[in-house]
């Protein structure tokens, strides 16, 4: 056999395996998989310390670990606010291993969202695409990507269960307009991304409901256009100050007229 037939050879055995593989994956599979390799670099694990509450709005104790996304690729991401509240240190890790301490950049806890920053120097951040939350339809596969139980880049698949959920938060905290789904959420999985089979953002996971603490099917995320509301005045100067002088001029207006 020549050299010329043995290359042909190879190369006909190297395009069945190719045909092969590709047949034994579904639409859906090969769907799932492209999503996952293109975002996955945009999820991040959170640990902070100490950690004096729940993470995930569960009785589980918390593990002091949750996810969080790259929405600039300066180093800012976005995480839910119970992830990081009350940490005197916060450290990420990054989809390729490495760990950076973080610093707290603002934080909404009416919202439970929170933006923090870290300076990756020497490496490359991925930001993800943000999509439409407003566009979204029950029954619209939904993909999970975070860190349960410190288990970092895990992803888990489901369905858009219902929209517009309303949730009170273990503090009291009323969440409106919450994104339900059915793919497996658990404790950790606080502020990883909810995205869909374009690999857009749709929602930050932020609650489940359980009763043994693990995911039982009910899995909640915030909005992607609430993060898209709610963040700018978070990383803006301007906007933080603004926020402390209404709270203010609020609570100014509300002694008055009880003292009046």
């Amino acid at each position: 056999m020549s050299s010329r037939t043995l290359a042909c050879s190879v190369a006909a055995v190297a395009i069945l395996l190719a045909i092969s593989r590709a047949r034994a994956l579904t639409p859906d599979e090969e769907n799932t998989i492209d999503v996952y390799r293109k975002v996955a670099p945009s999820v991040v694990n959170i640990t902070t310390t100490p950690v004096d509450r729940g993470f995930f709005l569960s009785p589980t104790p918390s593990s002091g670990t949750g996810s969080g996304i790259v929405l600039q690729d300066n180093g800012l991401i976005v995480t839910n606010h119970h992830v990081v509240a009350d940490a005197r240190r916060i450290e990420v890790t990054l989809a390729d291993g490495t760990h950076w301490e973080a610093v707290l950049v603002g934080s909404a806890p009416e919202r439970d969202l929170a933006v923090i920053a870290i300076e990756a120097e020497g490496h490359s951040l991925t930001a993800m695409a943000l999509g439409d939350s407003e566009a979204l339809e029950v029954g619209q596969k939904v993909l999970a990507i975070g860190n349960p139980f410190g288990l970092g880049q895990t992803l888990t698949t489901g369905i858009v269960s219902m929209l517009g959920r309303t949730i009170r938060t273990d503090d009291g905290r009323v969440l409106r307009n919450m994104i339900q789904t059915d793919a497996s959420i658990n404790p950790g999985n606080s502020g990883g991304a909810l995205v869909d089979s374009r690999g857009k953002l749709v929602g930050v996971n932020a609650a489940i409901f359980s009763t043994t603490g693990s995911s039982i099917g009910i899995g909640l995320a915030i909005p992607v256009n609430e993060v898209k509301r709610v963040v700018p005045g978070l990383t803006s100067p301007w906007g933080r100050w603004l926020g402390w002088a209404l709270a203010a001029l609020v609570l100014g207006w509300m002694l008055r007229r009880i003292y009046r």
